[in-house]
């Protein structure tokens, strides 16, 4: 099996696994693997992020410029342990 990375009509980067046999040129007809739904992550993080960036004080460009890490670690706490367990749900899913 090769996987096969192309981009669809609306700009989507995808992922499609095909057998070794089967022409590239056409990866749509393979079977689709994909990240987990990102739109959903985000949307769910939204309440979560603007609570902890109000906790953190961060209100203006100057409170940002003065806490940047302070940023970085609340997008990476949020998102990224959304990411992580939306990978593990998938797992569990046989996704």
């Amino acid at each position: 099996m090769k996987r096969v990375i192309w981009t669809d009509k609306n700009g989507l980067r995808r992922c499609s696994q095909l057998r070794d046999t089967d022409d590239s040129s056409n990866p749509s007809i393979g079977i689709p693997i994909e990240p987990p739904p990102i739109d959903t992550i985000l949307e769910d993080a939204k309440l979560e992020m603007r609570n902890a960036l109000v906790d953190a004080g961060l209100f203006t460009w100057n409170d940002v410029m003065i806490q940047q890490i302070a940023l970085s670690v609340i997008v990476k706490k949020i998102i990224h342990t959304k990411l992580v367990m939306a990978y593990r749900q998938g797992e569990r899913n046989g996704e």
